[in-house]
């Protein structure tokens, strides 16, 4: 196999579909700028850190790249939460995710502020880092009444990542959306990796052990995996953001923009195995 060449090939076919589906996207929220307020923060997020993606990725930092696309998959879920609602739910989370939650971590940061200045208040350093993120004493009683601790779990957990997905999973636009689950594995697999915990160290020496020929296919698997999933949440999130818009017919664009990539799936299918599903890693599957 002719991985260099082909992954020379598989590269520039994605980061033309990437560029394609990215231009036409932001090409269509500079005409809906006020409409997209709310959750144009969002978008540009997800697109920023799977530009991020891809970068690492053809730099061969696999796993620096997968901790990323964690923090592209948590927003891209968050973004979801909000746009598959109907309505008048949607009014309610937007308001939650700008408002309620920003007072709920402005109490939290206040806390864990006063009980640093404690340990490190004879630090003049430590005091200008700190001091701004305490609540004038008014300000956190006021909060603290508004937000309880039982309602200040509910809130939370409504936006928890398991949550989230649970609830898209139920009805994605009025339907059941099954397949959304799928995003936890890769998510829990990024979440060990970005914190170094014993699985996550385990998922990378085990990696490392094998010998050269099965290193380098599972990491040209996981290279062509990275590609994947960049290219589809950029091609979700654009399809999301027409729904939003109530512009449907421009969904036809992306859906299509897909096809680009046809010719290059024999190349994909002879080099991507299953990173992940091969027996090796069974034992991470329900961590």
């Amino acid at each position: 196999m002719s991985w260099e060449r082909d992954k020379d090939i598989i590269t520039q076919k994605y980061f033309q579909a990437i560029n394609v589906n990215n231009t036409e996207l932001f090409g269509i929220i500079k005409e809906n700028l006020s409409e997209l307020q709310p959750i144009l923060p969002l978008i540009e997020f997800v697109i920023s850190r799977l530009e991020s993606v891809t970068t690492l990725s053809i730099d061969n930092r696999i796993w620096d790249a997968e901790i990323i696309l964690r923090s592209a998959l948590e927003t891209f879920t968050k973004f979801l939460f909000i746009t598959t609602a109907d309505r008048e739910e949607q009014t309610i989370r937007i308001n939650e995710y700008w408002n309620s939650l920003a007072e709920i971590n402005s109490i939290k940061q206040s806390a864990q502020a006063k009980r640093n200045l404690e340990h490190l208040g004879n630090s003049e350093i430590h005091r200008l880092a700190y001091l701004p993120m305490i609540l004038p004493a008014d300000k956190e009683a006021e909060l603290r009444e508004k937000w309880t601790k039982s309602e200040r779990q509910k809130v939370e957990q409504k936006w928890s990542f398991t949550e989230m997905i649970f609830s898209i999973s139920k009805s994605y636009r009025g339907k059941p959306f099954e397949m959304i689950v799928a995003l936890t594995h890769s998510y829990r697999m990024s979440s060990h990796v970005m914190h170094g915990d014993e699985t996550g160290i385990s998922i990378i020496k085990e990696r490392e052990s094998r010998s050269k020929e099965d290193y380098e296919i599972a990491m040209n698997g996981h290279f062509l995996r990275l590609l994947s999933d960049s290219f589809i949440y950029c091609v979700f999130i654009a399809i999301e953001t027409m729904d939003f818009l109530n512009l449907k017919e421009n969904k036809k664009f992306f859906l299509e923009n897909q096809k680009s990539l046809d010719d290059i799936q024999e190349l994909i299918e002879k080099h991507q195995g299953k990173v992940f599903e091969d027996p090796d890693y069974d034992q991470y599957k329900t961590t």
